[in-house]
């Protein structure tokens, strides 16, 4: 029923019709039934009963198809809303709750998960269809003899029953089994991501397979296996249940029940037609089983996102800035927060970063400088103080427009292929220059509006995505560790070329390193240390600066 409900909410034309034409194909088949049965008795022959089978048979085959392209319209349809609207709203969800949800779980839930989905609801005109064929079918028997209807639908019930109460033990397998998904697709990333360490280290590669992903195999293929035998063994009794009742049917009833050879033979035929539609119902229950599964985790992931969803049709308050001038006032924040025993605090930190300066950030590793490069970037909300631009207060509300000013490289930066967001004159007139300087236009050209390759070093990636920054044309420039991969060559083109070219053009650049060979090209310089400004050390850089 949940299916269905998202269907419906979905398309109510698409699905009322899918309905409609699997009414008509499924009360065909019931009355092809009858037909044949007729034509075995004797009640019906000659040319009636080939007009009648012939064109029932036209009327099956238009009705089930009509009903499986509407529904299979009204299923991409849908799915590709689903796809579409999820990738929405993970752009639209602040960054920290993204790593709370863990790239994992977000991944299962955006293939696996839509995936069986989208499998499952293929089965649906093909389940509407079968229950009309039993519902008509049952309708001829009470048409044939009320009793016999009356012995069958109460053994039909009975069986219902019993496998309601039966189906709840594998359908609580499939939800561990959705579960253990998770923790095999973090271990495949693990496996995948540290390839190069595993392979490295024999023992320790064949220690994480037989310790790490082993186990969690073994315990989803154990809970698979028990779910789906519940089923199989399910799905079996329920065919065999059959075959017993045509027996009961045959040598039982007659005995205390007197019925004619005709009724019994059309009664007979019946059952043997309805096994089939009734066992493809039965097997079709896991696969509905897994989709309502998936379903609940979609829309538990939209739920999710939704509560947090950042907007841009509030004012912006940012707007129209030729300069950007930002002020951290008492800023704290906690990372990653999970336990008060793993909480890493930042602050509280005050800080001012003028319109158009070199501002470095160094520090040693675990000092903070990534966590306060993200409330910079308005990638994390400070949880205590307040971060400002050019006087107005950055909030919830306007956020988005706030990070809207920055353009950034971060130290474990993914590179895209294509150059997005970006005017494509901007593109064919600054790209060849920016990889004239980087020595790159050997390697990579920009043809329509994408890099030609990236197929590259980690280094080579680096440098075209320094290029991709620096065509977003934003004010302000972050560039997390960008040269810790560099040639010595390209470390002195970024921080004594480009570093100075974007300051004049009027840009504040924030850079975050360990380049002590080039801290005089900075105007200031910020030291952090145990999540604090080391208030001495930018009073000793700052004499150093001064001197040279």
């Amino acid at each position: 029923m949940n299916l269905l409900k998202y269907l419906y909410q979905r398309s109510s034309y698409l699905l009322i019709l899918a309905c409609v034409c699997a009414i008509f194909g499924g009360l065909a088949s019931a009355a092809l039934v009858k037909v044949i049965a007729g034509g075995i008795t004797g009640s019906v022959q000659g040319a009636d009963f080939a007009l009648s089978f012939f064109g029932l048979c036209i009327v099956v085959l238009v009705a089930r198809t009509s009903s499986q392209i509407s529904i299979l319209h009204l299923t991409q349809n849908a799915v590709m809303d689903m796809r579409i609207s999820l990738s929405k709203k993970l752009m639209d969800s602040p960054y920290k709750k993204l790593q709370e949800l863990g790239k994992p779980g977000l991944l299962v839930i955006l293939t696996k998960d839509i995936d069986a989905f989208t499998s499952a609801l293929q089965a649906v005109p093909r389940i509407l269809t079968e229950g009309i064929v039993i519902v008509a079918c049952f309708s001829y028997l009470a048409w044939l003899s009320l009793p016999l209807f009356g012995l069958l639908t109460l053994t039909l019930v009975v069986c219902l029953v019993a496998f309601n109460k039966a189906q709840r033990y594998p359908f609580h397998h499939l939800r561990l089994v959705r579960t253990k998904m998770d923790n095999l697709y973090q271990h495949f990333r693990d496996l995948v991501e540290g390839s190069r360490e595993l392979q490295l280290n024999k023992q320790r590669g064949r220690a994480f397979v037989d310790q790490v992903i082993a186990p969690d195999a073994k315990q989803f293929r154990d809970i698979y296996i028990r779910g789906f035998s519940a089923y199989t063994w399910i799905s079996n009794v329920g065919d065999i249940l059959f075959y017993i009742a045509i027996g009961i049917l045959l040598f039982v009833v007659p005995l205390w029940l007197p019925q004619s050879p005709a009724v019994l033979t059309s009664v007979t035929l019946v059952l043997l037609y309805l096994i089939g539609p009734i066992s493809s119902m039965i097997n079709a229950v896991p696969s509905l089983g897994q989709a309502s599964i998936a379903l609940r985790r979609i829309q538990q992931l939209d739920n999710t996102l939704s509560e947090q969803l950042m907007v841009l049709d509030r004012p912006n308050p940012f707007k129209h800035k030729s300069s950007c001038l930002i002020e951290l006032d008492a800023v704290s924040h906690h990372y990653p927060g999970k336990t008060d025993d793993s909480k890493f605090l930042l602050g509280p930190v005050s800080l001012r970063v003028e319109a158009g300066e070199i501002l470095f950030i160094v520090g040693g590793n675990g000092s903070g400088k990534t966590t306060l490069a993200m409330l910079l970037l308005g990638l994390y909300m400070p949880e205590s103080g307040c971060v400002r631009m050019n006087g107005a207060s950055v909030t919830e509300e306007n956020i988005e427009h706030y990070r809207q000013n920055f353009s950034a490289v971060f130290s474990d930066f993914y590179l895209f292929e294509h150059l997005l967001g970006v005017a494509p004159e901007t593109i064919m007139a600054q790209s060849a220059h920016y990889l004239d300087k980087l020595h790159m236009t050997h390697k990579v050209k920009v043809v329509d509006g994408r890099f030609s390759t990236i197929d590259l070093s980690a280094g080579q990636k680096k440098r075209l995505a320094l290029v991709g920054a620096y065509l977003e044309d934003r004010s302000i420039y972050l560039f997390d560790e960008w040269a810790a991969d560099q040639d010595p060559a390209f470390k002195r083109v970024f921080y004594t070329e480009l570093l100075p070219e974007l300051k004049a053009r009027g840009k504040t650049v924030i850079v975050i390193s360990h380049d002590d060979a080039y801290f005089g090209c900075a105007d200031r310089i910020i030291k952090l240390a145990d999540g604090n400004v080391d208030a001495p050390a930018v009073q000793q850089h700052a004499a150093v600066l001064h001197a040279v």
